[in-house]
């Protein structure tokens, strides 16, 4: 008897990522419940995001194009 698993590779090389908003303009990104990095909102000039060792990813026009900055790093 074998076991097969339909994963989807990118899935399965970072996991699933939990974004969760702590206060305004910060959003904390999990990983199996370990921190993996972070977004914050500079008002008037987008979203800073960086890894959990505080290396900057850059700054993006919307949340989304942060967050997936964020996750392809993950995947690198």
């Amino acid at each position: 008897m074998s076991i097969t698993e339909d994963r989807n590779d990118e899935q399965t090389m970072t996991g699933s990522i939990e974004w969760k908003a702590e206060q305004a303009g910060l959003w904390v990104a999990r990983r199996n419940g370990d921190f993996v990095g972070m977004i914050e909102a500079r008002w008037g000039s987008g979203f800073a995001a960086t890894t959990r060792l505080a290396k900057p990813l850059g700054t993006f026009t919307t949340v989304e194009e942060a967050q997936h900055a964020l996750e392809q790093s993950l995947i690198s």
